[in-house]
């Protein structure tokens, strides 16, 4: 309210005073206007195709979301990509976002609209020959994509590469620029169509520029020199350039009629034989004739002749002279050990012109479902839950090594070590922990009986007669634990004698000349039930040492739960099926362990340890089923172990011994590229249960010396690992490698080949894997597609085209690429150029190996 100051002389009335304030009062109220707080815009759709239009709409809204009515001024941030006219008409011109704003009574409103074509289906250009001269200019490949409708694409984005820069080179935008005379070949990319076209750069011809008129050698290669015969070349070398296929040669002579020049040794591209361009340029222009060249190292493999390539150099570049072969080949990477870390490759072939047919991630052909689901095997979650134990027992062993301790003496033993009673007699074990942080400190103290005394084992079983509430079949499982103690005796112990000799430590621990087996009941609850038995490191040192230790040569067995008659969990017969290999395998660990502690060597690393007691599992197979070694056993000889399951009265009584290795290399060879011999590539993965083991089995059958002596020299070298292996075989790693990664792909396509090393001499794995699917697999059996989903897991990229680029994805140490390259046209040569699919230099670990099959 605005006061109104009083005259100074006289007085106003009452009234007057009155009137003049009510008169003020009223002047204080503005008129009431609506204000803009936003303004909202209101579209079809977010997105537009280009070439497309749409109309929008703006709305001004005051602050109780009422409409203002009031002019809205349009703009497109984003010109170059959307117009808009005044009445909210859009034209999309290009893909990308597109940014619209609405102003009105200074409030600005903004939408985005994404601009996106439909995928391209057809990519057509005016020409399939660009040509071009040298000196010349550029000129800009232009053409058309269309959608599956026929619809022409507005503004596609072209990508543009060029395999022969060399020759000529092109940008973004599309301009090819000449570099040499020769032909390039321009690729053009959109939405993963791929179309290439050919420039051809010619000399431009005038009254001065050089002429060829021929060139001396039949064909050209590296490091030999040549001679071009013409006119108007320079009178001295440095007047002179010459260019072989856009590739620079040294002139080493020169006169106005002839100039010598060579390629270098080293450095060129792979590229395929061809008649090429042979270029001279001087002051006066520009002259070119042509010649063949011959780069690319030849190869020429009759069928059923391989070639193993064992460094990158000789992996990267090679030229196959029967294009009309059929070819195995596999791409490997030859590092040593899993830190090594993966590799990305791409395998180039060239045997014709044209486009190449691109293929990415051979690896990918795996079954996710079948490794990771519920139903994955039983063998491959008892080697989980294994694996994890052997871990926790090397680390116990580098401690001590660190600490330099030695393993356990005389002076323990007659203090801690077990006595064993008599039969029926009680003594007291340690179990140790084994699912906790130090399994050789933690442990649980159980009153064993004696229940068997062999020669070379004695049989504890834990006296707990309830567990969880639930009766155990403690007192009750006697005679089958009997029968076990004299299989021990009469089969597994001289087997395990073919590695070394079990009771090595023997003299320095209880000394009593044998092995002992405890079955308790809390093995059943390690690992969900999953670790069928287990040796630790721990008791082959002093209770000083590690508390958890009994100072002997000690293996844990799980035990039955059940007195039901079948197979079915927990029974006894289905704990006699499992748990005689599983002795095996253990009863290899107690070897290797006992006697690198003792000779205060290394242990051996997890993956090769695994491999030979699979070895040891392998060999009581053999013992009890009667197969002989190198005798390329199929399924007919195993179909037992797997039809017991089916309830095959036929089979009763038969061990499982090699189901476990063929379930391993299975789950290998379906993805071989992310799965390595060498280790676990991702959490869970046991498929180096099957592949190392398979490995093992190639370098032995294919060794100078004995199984026996093989096996025997392996656990007791000192040496670990890789090397290890290669002074067992007498080869190095990279031809290990590649021999049994062809031999494997060789074997499961049933290709004849003529080296004896490209065989699996011991197994037939086409017949075994048919088998396995019939019966336990999706080929037939009810056990439906858990297990071996397929007759043959390797599935290859097969290459029909003549132009083809395999990309392997990552690649991991030990793991490898399976490709088939089908014939070309007759009379062709194939060239295959292996190299980094991510650019740069080939990774030095990079391999290839190739057999001719047809």
């Amino acid at each position: 309210m605005r006061l109104f100051p009083l005259p100074r002389s006289g007085r106003l009335s009452v009234a007057l005073v009155v009137a003049l304030l009510i008169a003020g009062c009223k002047e204080t109220t503005p008129p009431v206007q609506n204000v803009v707080r936003e303004i909202r815009i209101f579209a079809p759709s977010t997105t537009l195709r280009p070439g497309r239009a749409m109309t929008v709409v703006a709305r001004p809204l005051d602050a109780a979301g009422e409409l203002v009515e009031l002019p809205v001024a349009w703009r497109s941030v984003t010109p170059e990509l959307l117009t808009v006219t005044g009445a909210g008409e859009l034209a999309a011109l290009a893909p990308g976002l597109a940014v619209l704003e609405a102003t009105a009574a200074g409030v600005t409103g903004r939408l985005e609209l994404t601009l996106v074509n439909p995928p391209a289906v057809v990519l057509r250009f005016p020409s399939d020959i660009i040509r071009l001269t040298l000196p010349g200019t550029a000129a800009t490949l232009q053409g058309n994509a269309f959608d599956a409708d026929g619809e022409l694409i507005i503004a596609a984005r072209f990508q543009f590469s060029t395999e022969t820069p060399r020759i000529a080179t092109i940008s973004a935008a599309g301009a090819i620029t000449p570099v040499a005379v020769g032909l390039a070949t321009i690729a053009v990319t959109l939405d993963g169509i791929r179309s290439a076209r050919t420039v051809q750069v010619t000399p431009a011809v005038t009254a001065i520029s050089p002429i060829v008129t021929s060139v001396s050698a039949a064909t050209i290669t590296a490091g030999v020199p040549f001679t071009i015969t013409g006119q108007r070349f320079g009178a001295t070398i440095a007047a002179n350039t010459v260019h072989v296929d856009g590739l620079i040669a040294t002139v080493t002579a020169a006169t106005q009629t002839q100039l010598t020049a060579v390629l270098a040794s080293a450095g060129l591209p792979c590229i395929p034989t061809l008649t090429a361009a042979v270029q001279v340029t001087t002051v006066g222009g520009v002259g070119a004739g042509s010649a063949r060249v011959q780069l690319a190292p030849q190869r020429s493999l009759g069928i059923g002749e391989s070639l193993v390539l064992t460094n990158a150099s000789s992996s990267a570049c090679n030229e196959l002279s029967a294009g009309t072969g059929r070819y195995l080949v596999t791409v490997q990477h030859a590092g040593r050990a899993l830190g090594a870390g993966s590799i990305a490759l791409a395998l180039d072939g060239r045997a014709g012109v044209g486009d190449a047919v691109v293929i990415y991630e051979a690896h990918n052909n795996s079954d996710p479902a079948r490794v990771n689901g519920v139903a994955t095997a039983p063998a491959r979650a008892h080697a989980r839950a294994h694996g994890s134990v052997l871990d926790a027992s090397g680390a116990a062993v580098r401690i001590m090594r660190a600490a330099q301790l030695s393993p356990a003496t005389s002076a323990p033993r007659r203090t801690a070590a077990l006595e064993i009673p008599p039969v029926n007699g009680i003594v007291p074990v340690r179990v140790p922990d084994l699912e906790s942080a130090s399994i050789c400190s933690n442990f649980t103290t159980i009153g064993a009986r004696t229940v068997f005394q062999g020669t070379n084992v004695v049989i504890l079983e834990d006296t707990l007669s309830k567990k969880g509430g639930v009766p155990t079949l403690a007192g009750a499982m006697d005679e089958l634990y009997a029968e076990v103690g004299r299989e021990f005796d009469a089969v597994l112990w001289p087997l395990a004698q073919r590695f070394g000799d079990p009771l090595v430590m023997d003299s320095r621990l209880d000394d009593n000349g044998k092995v002992v087996l405890v079955a308790t009941p809390r093995m059943n609850d390690f690992y969900e039930g999953e670790l069928l038995g287990a040796v630790v490191t721990c008791d082959l040192f002093s209770r000083a040492q590690f508390a958890a230790s009994n100072v002997g040569e000690m293996m844990y067995l799980q035990v039955p739960t059940s007195l039901d008659i079948g197979l079915g969990h927990g029974t006894r017969a289905r704990w006699s099926y499992e748990i005689r290999g599983t002795i095996a395998h253990e009863l290899k660990h107690i070897v290797s362990f006992a006697g690198r502690v003792v000779r205060m060597q290394p242990l051996e690393e997890s993956w090769l340890e695994e491999a030979t007691a699979r070895h040891a599992e392998e060999l009581f197979a053999r013992a009890r089923l009667g197969f002989s070694p190198t005798g390329n056993t199929g399924y007919a000889a195993l179909q037992c172990e797997s039809r017991v399951l089916l309830g095959d009265p036929t089979c009763a009584g038969t061990p499982r011994a090699m189901l476990p290795h063929f379930e391993g290399l299975w789950d290998f060879l379906s993805a071989p590229a992310t799965h390595s011999p060498l280790g676990a590539t991702t959490a869970g993965d046991v498929s180096f249960y099957g592949s190392a083991w398979s490995l093992t089995r190639w370098s032995i059958d294919h060794g100078t010396s004995s199984e026996e002596s093989f096996l025997q020299q392996l656990t007791s070298s000192g040496q670990s690992g890789v090397t290890n292996l290669e002074a067992r075989s007498g080869r190095t790693w990279d031809d290990i490698l590649g021999r049994w990664s062809l031999a494997l792909f060789a074997e499961t396509r049933g290709a004849n080949v003529l080296d004896a090393t490209l065989r699996l001499p011991s197994w037939d794995l086409a017949n075994l894997f048919a088998g396995l699917c019939t019966d336990v697999g999706a080929c037939g059996s009810a056990f439906g597609a858990a297990r071996f989903t397929r007759a043959q897991p390797l599935r290859p990229v097969v290459m029909f085209a003549p132009n083809f680029s395999v990309q392997t994805g990552d690649l991991v140490p030990g793991g490898f690429a399976a490709i088939e390259v089908a014939p070309g046209a007759a009379g062709s040569r194939r060239l295959l150029n292996l190299r980094n699919a991510n650019g740069g230099a080939l990774p030095p670990t990079a391999r290839l190996a190739i057999v001719r099959i047809e």
